[in-house]
């Protein structure tokens, strides 16, 4: 499945607190192309706004969460994202769990599919087929 495919699908996803949220859409991408679930493989997964919620408020909220989670996966850091590559992005001052697809990177949130510039790019990790 190509990064367009994958958004293509997502454009018919209505938002849904750990089921389409940003983190929900970066690792259903992920098992795409990797064979295999991120969040499962860290142990925690949010099922609704409630536990996002709960995981947001502890310290260091999103970017200490998906820095765990992709590390325990095995991605390592990029300083050089490409097509299809995860990363944490600022959008309306705040972080967003994102996948580089093209010139933009996709986000989304509770209006829909974000795309955000490039330079608004905070860390990403190189997502290769990691087969576990």
């Amino acid at each position: 499945m190509t990064v367009d495919e994958f958004i293509t699908a997502e454009l018919s996803r209505p938002f849904s607190w750990g089921k389409s949220d940003c983190a929900a859409m970066a690792d259903r991408w992920v098992q795409a192309v990797a064979g295999f679930s991120p969040m499962d493989l860290f142990g925690r997964r949010h099922r609704d706004e409630a536990e996002a919620l709960e995981w947001l408020r502890e310290p260091g909220s999103i970017a200490v969460a998906v820095n765990r989670v992709m590390r325990a996966a095995g991605f390592k850091k990029t300083a050089e994202p490409r097509i299809g590559d995860v990363g944490l992005v600022f959008h309306e001052g705040r972080l967003c769990v994102a996948i580089l697809a093209g010139s933009v990177w996709i986000c989304r949130d509770e209006s829909g599919l974000i795309g955000v510039a490039p330079a608004a790019l905070w860390k990403a990790w190189r997502i290769e087929c990691l087969r576990r």
